[in-house]
């Protein structure tokens, strides 16, 4: 029965791979680091990001919150 199975597998598998192509596992080359610049504005008020706050809930059934210097 196992050796039966094994074969259907590799058949149904060989049919499946015809349409969806092999296992997507990455670009094919190292991504660069992502690189944040120490004065970015924030994209809500326009002052530095590193003025404001960032509230981190101790449970995740909160969303975290960014607080702005200006609001």
């Amino acid at each position: 029965m196992a050796k039966g199975f094994w074969k259907f597998y590799l058949k149904a598998n060989a049919v499946v791979r015809t349409f969806t192509g092999p296992a997507q596992i990455g670009a094919g080359h190292p991504e660069a680091p992502e690189v944040r610049r120490a004065d970015a504005a924030c994209p809500i008020c326009g002052q530095p990001m590193t003025s404001h706050s960032v509230l981190r809930a101790d449970d995740q059934r909160e969303p975290t919150r960014l607080v702005c210097p200006a609001g």
